[in-house]
């Protein structure tokens, strides 16, 4: 009997894998075989290839299928980050500076896995530029508790995810591909991957939900109305999706430099005229620096027409995306990701068209004058692009929207509210593994001077604050019980398409009308028209950007 066990581990049984407790499980794929490991409860399988090296003729192009191996591939250890700046606090515990041969993902299931699992997707943000999935942030310890699958995953970031020259366009064009928006492609390669090999784990392929924060969380709002992606997940959820307008790739879009015209800045930098140049270039020099940022040489996602169709907002207008149940959310300081470069007042108010009178009144009590630039883009970007966003699922599919308004007790008073990226540990469930709270409660006297610092150490020092990284603190019954209220909503949104949960207020499917929000806070459980004078007025000036009144006109 000794003899048979040991057998049906070599040979990656999936009967033995769902029923037995073993530390070092092992699962045959399409590709080949892996070998997993157990950490935090869980049975990790990582660093496992979903499509070729992007190196040498394969730098822009679209994502190939990855190669098979023999004999049974370690699955401990995760892979290198996809090339990326190097930033100060923020970079910490990935593998920097970062390989090309980055394209892999992580499967995290139940120790106790049974047939047909639901699926969840990671897409991690860092504004497409940096981060990538082994951040500490990621562990999805309470989501695996609540019964489901989880994938994280590494895709091109910068311009080795982001770049469309003129010859590169005549290219892809010759070989009938995509073009351009290089690390979108590679979240659908994902998701293809997902659909192909899933079942080994446990998974279903017909249950598979996106989520993401920031950039992965606009990320999600692409997917939603892309065609490229159309059938390849059947939920989603976007974290902190802040819906500012995309350039196009050769022609002007809303006023913005076209694509073409960035990367032809950017390659006049490096001193070279051919693709073919581009790509014998070694990869650090490739590496976006901050010169080029300040110059205006990276322009970031871009309309394309095939992989990313175009803005959102308009598009969920227009009924044009896809017909699954979304949730959408934003944090009550997500702005604070805006802070750095935020314009002074009068400067924001003259570029959005805005009467200073009007903001004056409808921003007077905010307390902390240092982040008032901040507070209206976020209730343009943030707060009402997800009331918009949410309520344009009616007649398409269920629309859920939440607002997290939550921090550990000892440093709610250093903040005018929750920051970006604040509520992804308490998601995961992955608190106690998160810079810890201090002992004492923190000052609120002077918030402008923590922040006024925090922007300085970034602007002139190149260091992500510690003041911007999410501290949770892992023995106080109130962060325990947040993180498993919402892992708990995300997991049954994953299971169902419904996010509600037995014991929690009813969180219902939103509309502009009624105005009502699942509120992830320590006081109460939803609230209802939320800044509704601040963010409606800003919500015009969405509707004026992406002339959503001409939209029966456009479609």
């Amino acid at each position: 009997m000794k003899k048979m066990f040991v057998l049906l581990i070599l040979l990656g049984s999936f009967s033995l894998y769902t029923h037995a407790q073993v530390e070092r499980p092992v699962i045959q794929m399409e590709s080949g075989r892996v070998q997993g490991v157990t950490e935090h409860n869980m049975f990790a399988f990582k660093n496992i290839p979903y499509a070729a090296p992007p190196v040498g003729d394969l730098r822009w192009r679209p994502p190939q299928p990855a190669l098979p191996w023999t004999g049974t591939r370690d699955a401990s250890r995760f892979g290198d980050s996809c090339p990326q700046p190097f930033v100060k606090n923020l970079s910490a515990g990935l593998s920097l500076p970062g390989n090309e041969d980055c394209l892999k993902l992580n499967v995290f299931t139940p120790t106790k896995p049974v047939k047909n699992m639901p699926v969840m997707v990671w897409i991690h943000g860092g504004g497409m530029l940096v981060d990538g999935s082994r951040d500490v942030q990621f562990t999805p310890i309470n989501l695996t508790k609540n019964g489901v699958i989880v994938i994280t995953f590494d895709y091109r970031l910068g311009t080795f995810g982001f770049f469309a020259s003129n010859e590169l366009i005549a290219e892809a064009k010759a070989k009938g591909e995509p073009v351009g928006n290089y690390g979108t492609m590679d979240q659908i390669a994902v998701l293809k991957w997902v659909k192909n090999n899933i079942a080994a784990f446990g998974g279903d392929p017909n249950n598979v939900t996106i989520f993401g924060e920031s950039a992965g969380g606009r990320s999600v709002t692409w997917l939603m109305v892309s065609d490229a992606a159309r059938g390849l997940f059947h939920k989603a959820i976007a974290e902190s999706a802040q819906q500012s307008p995309l350039r196009g790739m050769t022609q002007k879009h809303l006023g913005m430099t076209p694509e073409t015209e960035i990367d032809a800045k950017y390659m006049a930098t490096l001193g070279v005229k051919s693709l073919k140049e581009l790509r014998s270039l070694p990869t650090n020099k490739l590496v976006l620096t901050a010169a080029n940022f300040e110059q205006g040489e990276f322009g970031g996602p871009f309309v394309d027409g095939q992989i990313i169709k175009g803005d959102p907002i308009p598009l969920f207008a227009a009924g044009k995306q896809a017909k699954v149940p979304f949730m959408i959310g934003t944090n009550s300081w997500d702005s604070s990701f805006l802070v750095p470069g935020q314009p002074a007042i009068d400067v924001l108010a003259k570029k959005i068209h805005e009467n200073p009178k009007n903001i004056e009144k409808l921003y007077s009590r905010v307390k902390d004058k240092c982040v008032e630039s901040s507070d209206v883009l976020g209730d343009m970007l943030y707060r009402g692009s997800t009331k918009l966003l949410a309520d344009s699922m009616n007649g398409i599919a269920p629309g859920y929207a939440y607002y997290f308004d939550y921090l550990t007790q000892n440093i709610r008073a250093a903040y005018p509210g929750v920051p970006h990226t604040f509520e992804i540990s308490y998601v995961f469930g992955s608190y106690s593994l998160m810079p810890q709270a201090p002992n004492k409660p923190e000052s609120g006297a002077n918030n402008c001077a923590l922040i006024e610092k925090a922007t300085a150490d970034l602007k002139q020092k190149g260091i992500w604050s510690k003041y911007w990284y999410p501290m949770t603190n892992k023995n106080d019954p109130q962060d325990i019980a947040m993180s498993e209220k919402m892992s708990a909503s995300w997991a049954a949104f994953a299971k169902s398409g419904n996010p509600n949960v037995s014991g929690q207020a009813n969180w219902p499917i939103y509309n502009l009308n009624t105005d009502v929000m699942r509120n992830f806070s320590y006081e109460q459980e939803t609230i209802t028209e939320l800044l509704k004078e601040r963010v409606a007025y800003q919500m015009l000036h969405l509707r004026e950007i992406y002339a959503l009144e001409r939209l029966k006109d456009a479609f």
